[in-house]
């Protein structure tokens, strides 16, 4: 399901002409309390559009704060 999640982000991309910045882009695995634990541990990032992103225990988005 990651990997289908992430070809979608990189087409979306490359259709548009857009390139992630790496210094301002980081990951966020949301997902049940019974499935973060195995996912979430395992992965310390997520390559999107050719770009290795890691992955944070939170982020803040137009000033909310998920984790």
């Amino acid at each position: 399901m990651l990997a289908a999640g992430t070809i979608d982000v990189s087409l979306r991309y490359l259709q548009n002409g857009l390139q992630l910045n790496q210094d301002k882009s980081e990951a966020l695995i949301a997902g049940t309390s019974n499935q973060l634990p195995d996912t979430a541990s395992a992965m310390s990032s997520v390559t999107v559009a050719d770009v290795d992103l890691p992955v944070s225990e939170e982020m803040k988005v137009l000033g909310v704060v998920l984790d």
